[in-house]
């Protein structure tokens, strides 16, 4: 089986010379490429070409309808409790809305946290009481707040934490739509937003400071590729962003991100 000139017939221990590098290098033999059979991935640690042998069939997404009511005086009050102010609801686009919720089986008041490609609305996420949760059904699943994207990006695990970057001057922060659990790493996100993160040179992983969010950190760093990826120490009794801001304020949290290590 040939993978755009990999001849995975010659792979050993999950590496090979590369065919892109290799035949132009003093070391012809070396193995400097990477190779995930079962996955269908590669990377070459010499020359940075990497890829998938995987072939994604285009689904058809349904767009949600929108609901930009804009929030009232206990959804603020939810929000200033977090430290977040109505500047960055307004900017973020966050709403509120009467909608049915599986958790309860009924319809309940919840926040919406609208996600947007291009502008375009493409999916929400609803926030009912007790932490309920739930996606706009058939919609495209995308990071929150993706048109932020630019040569650095900051990635956290949920919209408030998001929300908490934005609110200390960081906006280009991302947030996964559906957080962290150990053991299920698909990350459709990711691939519906692949092209989105080319061009980045730095990407801050900012996840939760727990066990799912460790290993989230790992799958991210090893899709995104780790020679661009930093990672962010939370002080003791910080799990997120958002522990960050309340007991440390917006300085701090910028400070955090500014020494990321890689």
């Amino acid at each position: 089986m040939n993978w755009q000139g990999i001849d995975i017939s010659k792979v050993r221990g999950g590496k090979m010379p590369c065919p892109k590098c290799s035949p132009d290098r003093k070391d012809k033999r070396d193995p400097c490429l990477s190779v995930d059979i079962q996955r269908g991935l590669w990377n070459c640690h010499h020359c940075g070409w990497k890829g998938t042998a995987v072939v994604f069939e285009k689904r058809e997404y349904v767009k949600p309808v929108p609901r930009l009511e804009k929030v009232g005086a206990k959804v603020q009050q939810f929000f200033t409790d977090r430290g977040i102010s109505n500047q960055t609801i307004l900017w973020t686009k966050v709403s509120e809305a009467t909608e049915w919720m599986p958790q309860f089986e009924k319809e309940v008041p919840v926040i919406c946290f609208n996600y947007f490609r291009n502008e375009e609305l493409v999916n929400i996420k609803f926030r009912g009481p007790n932490k309920s949760f739930k996606l706009s059904k058939d919609a495209e699943l995308i990071f929150y707040n993706l048109d932020s994207i630019q040569d650095e990006v900051v990635i956290v695990e949920g919209e408030i934490d998001c929300l908490s970057m934005i609110e200390a001057g960081i906006f280009n922060c991302v947030s996964v739509p559906n957080g962290a659990s150990k053991g299920n790493q698909k990350l459709e996100y990711l691939d519906n937003c692949w092209n989105d993160f080319e061009g980045c040179k730095k990407i801050i992983l900012a996840v939760d400071n727990d066990e799912a969010g460790e290993s989230l950190k790992q799958e991210l760093a090893r899709r995104l590729g780790r020679e661009r990826c930093f990672t962010v120490t939370y002080p003791d009794g910080c799990k997120d962003a958002n522990d960050v801001l309340l007991k440390y304020g917006k300085d701090q949290l910028k400070e955090i991100v500014s020494n990321a290590k890689d």
